[in-house]
């Protein structure tokens, strides 16, 4: 018999003000299959302390869905991995990028939530995904600053 993902607890962590006026909360998701702390210093909920609104479980109780304040994130609660669907990166003056992350050739729709979402970065264990996000973000910001260069 399979069993069957749940969605555990919720754990809201203070990062305090993020912008005027405006504080910040990072997540400690609790499945049944083991816990995602990664996100606790992570800005997920910006201006409210309503997680609902930015976690959503697929039809088929296997994926969260997290929209974060600078990324949205599909975690597979069984296999215990994150994959990123959309993400801010910000250059070494300011700039800001949001897009759909590309890293390696990797390609997956992931359905059975309010819409579909394709994926072309992959689905990383939890206990590699910081070191993963770490390399991506490094190639895109030196990316990001030869195109501000590129016209100089």
């Amino acid at each position: 018999m399979k069993r069957e993902a749940v969605l555990e607890q919720v754990e809201l962590n203070p990062l305090g003000e993020i912008r005027m006026g405006c504080n910040a909360y990072g997540l400690q998701i609790k499945t049944n299959f083991g816990d995602f702390e990664l996100f606790k210093d992570v800005p997920i909920l910006i201006g409210h302390t309503d997680y609902s609104k930015c976690i959503e479980q697929s039809e088929c109780k296997r994926y969260l869905l997290l929209r974060g304040g600078f990324g949205i994130y599909i975690l597979d609660i069984k296999d215990q991995s994150i994959s990123i669907y959309k993400l801010t990166i910000r250059g070494e003056n300011s700039e800001l990028s949001e897009e759909n992350p590309i890293f390696g050739k990797e390609k997956q729709h992931i359905s059975g939530f309010s819409k579909s979402y394709f994926l072309q970065f992959p689905f990383v264990k939890k206990t590699e995904f910081n070191t993963v996000l770490s390399k991506f973000e490094t190639l895109r910001k030196k990316q990001i600053n030869e195109l501000v260069n590129a016209l100089s």
